[in-house]
């Protein structure tokens, strides 16, 4: 989106300490990445003051630059537009809910524990069958990315975003800026389970995202989750899926094929909607019953929905089955909570003909005080689900090899995802299912990729 000067100044309270450039189309955050002519807000970190990289954005070709500290304008070229806020991270979120209020599109925010980029996919894809349709690339769902997803999008009739959290207080302002004509609220896991006091103070984070909702805008959410419906019961808009009775969108009738895929009927509305998908395990049919509410309640038809529920897809390192070699490779490595892995598991258990079932899994973090509590567990249920051999990475996941090891699990314990990776490829032979699964920061993909290389 083109802005001119005069509106950023407007609409961050700015001032115009120099002028260079008297508009912009291309915003960034990063000085080694801004785009060409690009206006550079120059954010403080936890680590580092972006007012002190000024002279790298404008090397890297920045047109200009909002700042917060002043005399970090001795940093920048003569030619440049530089403007003064009070808060540049603060001046990006208020200029991006500027361009918000500019544009005709309606808005769908995505939030949950998981699942909220699989889900952004699903609902873009399904949207796509009657709108056109923009959604956030990959995962920019923060206090910056949100914002920047905001500004560099283009005109389209509907749009997709993924609204994130780390700290309390993230997701309602999210939601201030992006102000939502459809708020999808997924489910409530003990994830950054270290910032907050209870797993009620994450469910509050979550529901914050209605703050910046109109009255009349719709809010899906999931009614299974017991920490949700209560918490939106003075909504007077909504629509509820899942399991439960009486609700807005119905799962019902579910064949589940282990890494096979799966097929339900979805009620809504009197209407039943056949869904057979390759997507696997009921996480993802939770995120597909989401993004059909979200179709649904746009009017899409149930025609168009039922299609465009065939042609989904798992994404890169979100459960996708690899085969290779008459080994199968379930690569679900992009992240982890214990939710998740329950489910995961379970998945595999279902999943029929394999010579052995092996689970190469790493710590799962950002869980706060019962995070010992979640591996023990995770430990139990990988005998529950008949695991033959387990593999961990990193120090949480010994509690997991331990439980299991108990129950009659043949066990090996490694440090990191580079010696999982190691074992893995060392001992998997054809005929086996090999379940990949750990937090973003274990890199469990290194498991993957040794497995590849291996066989």
């Amino acid at each position: 989106m083109k802005l001119t000067v005069d509106q950023i100044t407007e609409s961050t309270g700015g001032r115009v300490l120099q002028k260079g450039p008297d508009s912009f189309e291309a915003f960034g955050i990063d000085s080694r990445t801004i785009p060409a002519q690009g206006l550079f807000f120059a954010i403080k970190g936890e680590n580092t003051d972006g007012n002190l990289f000024l002279e790298d954005a404008f090397k890297n070709g920045a047109g200009g630059a909002v700042i917060d500290n002043q005399d970090a304008i001795n940093r920048s070229p003569a030619s440049s537009t530089i403007i003064l806020v009070k808060d540049s991270m603060r001046a990006l979120q208020d200029l991006a809910s500027f361009a918000r209020n500019q544009s005709p599109s309606k808005y769908v925010g995505i939030t949950g524990s998981s699942g909220k980029t699989s889900t952004k996919e699903f609902t873009a894809s399904l949207l796509s069958h009657r709108y056109s349709t923009y959604k956030t690339e990959g995962n920019l769902n923060s206090l910056t990315g949100l914002p920047l997803s905001l500004l560099s999008m283009e005109p389209k009739e509907v749009s997709v975003l993924e609204v994130a959290m780390n700290c309390p207080g993230e997701i309602r302002r999210l939601s201030e800026v992006l102000k939502p004509d459809v708020g999808v609220i997924m489910n409530v896991n003990p994830v950054h389970a270290e910032k907050f006091s209870s797993i009620e103070a994450i469910a509050d984070e979550k529901v914050s995202l209605v703050d910046g909702m109109a009255s009349a805008a719709t809010v899906v959410y999931n009614a299974d989750d017991p920490l949700l419906g209560q918490r939106l019961e003075s909504r007077l808009v909504k629509f509820a899926y899942g399991f439960s009775p009486n609700v807005d969108l119905r799962i019902t009738d579910v064949r589940m094929r282990g890494v096979k895929g799966s097929s339900a009927v979805l009620i809504s509305q009197g209407r039943q909607i056949p869904v057979e998908t390759m997507l696997c395990g009921f996480g993802n049919l939770y995120n597909v019953a989401a993004a059909a509410s979200v179709a649904l309640t746009m009017n899409v038809a149930p025609e168009d929905v039922v299609r465009g529920i065939a042609q989904l897809r798992p994404f890169r390192q979100r459960g996708i089955l690899i085969k290779q070699n008459s080994i199968d490779i379930y690569d679900d490595t992009y992240n982890s909570n214990p939710v998740a892995l329950e489910m995961i598991l379970k998945m595999a258990y279902e999943s029929s003909g394999y010579r052995r079932r092996i689970a190469v899994l790493g710590d799962m973090l950002e869980l706060g005080p019962e995070e010992e509590a979640f591996h023990q567990k995770a430990g139990q249920q990988v005998a529950t689900n008949r695991f033959d051999v387990l593999i961990t990475a990193g120090p949480l996941s010994k509690r997991i090899a331990e439980e299991a090891e108990k129950r009659g699990i043949l066990v090996y314990v490694t440090d990191n995802s580079e010696e999982a990776a190691l074992k893995a490829a060392a001992i998997v032979d054809k005929g086996d299912l090999v379940i990949v699964k750990g937090s973003r920061g274990m890199k469990m993909e290194n498991v993957v990729r040794a497995l590849q290389e291996r066989v």
